[in-house]
């Protein structure tokens, strides 16, 4: 399995941990890309992931502080 890129928290890890490949990947383009935190934590609440906007941009920019991958 392809990790997280940086540093994730433990909420981001046991999302990821729980999706099979083909979702890993969408997942990805919309974490990485330009799609608003807000409605990406929507989207996973609805499907039963508790994650916060918060925690999707605390990530974000720890990606960019880090330098790990462009955001």
């Amino acid at each position: 399995m392809t990790p997280l890129p940086g540093t994730p928290g433990p909420t981001l890890e046991g999302v990821w941990q729980g999706m099979d490949e083909v979702t890993r990947s969408a997942f990805l383009s919309h974490l990485l890309g330009g799609t608003s935190a807000d409605w990406l934590a929507g989207v996973l609440k609805k499907h039963g992931h508790q994650v916060s906007a918060t925690t999707i941009k605390t990530y974000r920019q720890s990606l960019k502080t880090e330098g790990s991958v462009k955001v």
